[in-house]
């Protein structure tokens, strides 16, 4: 598993939390930094949970032939991709939006385990006392914010 993100803090977050291995996509060397990690393949399952239409279109530009595209993040509007590209690799394409019952289960049971914990990427705690003072500039134009929690 490799995470790709532009943020240099989130990469530092993603690498020093939970011991993954991080590129930069806006690098010039992108994909070879990717291959790199698979051995000089492209990944076999992309998870997009940008949002971002760039991202999303070039996301089957990133798999290996038979890979496995799943879009998270949502974008509103169109996407466009090579559809002879598409074909050509076999690619399986899902879209997420929602956990189940089982998922949370997972999660819990995973977390009793000490398996994960909610620090892992948490980066931010808001008071709800002071939540509309600094709502727009601590969290919606904050570029370092991974997840936050707000605090009563």
């Amino acid at each position: 598993m490799v995470v790709a993100d532009t943020s240099a803090a989130r990469r530092e977050h993603v690498a020093s939390r939970l011991g993954l291995p991080v590129v930069d996509p806006s690098a010039a060397d992108f994909e070879a930094q990717l291959r790199a990690q698979f051995d000089g393949s492209l990944a076999q399952k992309v998870l997009d949970a940008t949002g971002n239409q760039h991202a999303m279109n070039n996301s089957v530009n990133l798999i290996r032939h038979g890979g496995t595209i799943v879009f998270v993040g949502l974008f509103k509007g169109d996407l466009q991709f090579s559809d002879p590209e598409f074909h050509k690799k076999e690619t399986t394409m899902m879209g997420s939006r929602n956990a189940t019952p089982e998922d949370f289960a997972k999660v819990g049971r995973l977390m009793a385990e000490g398996k994960l914990s909610a620090e892992m990427m948490l980066t931010h705690r808001y008071p709800f006392s002071q939540l509309a003072e600094i709502f727009e500039q601590d969290v919606i134009n904050n570029r370092a914010l991974i997840k936050g929690v707000i605090t009563f």
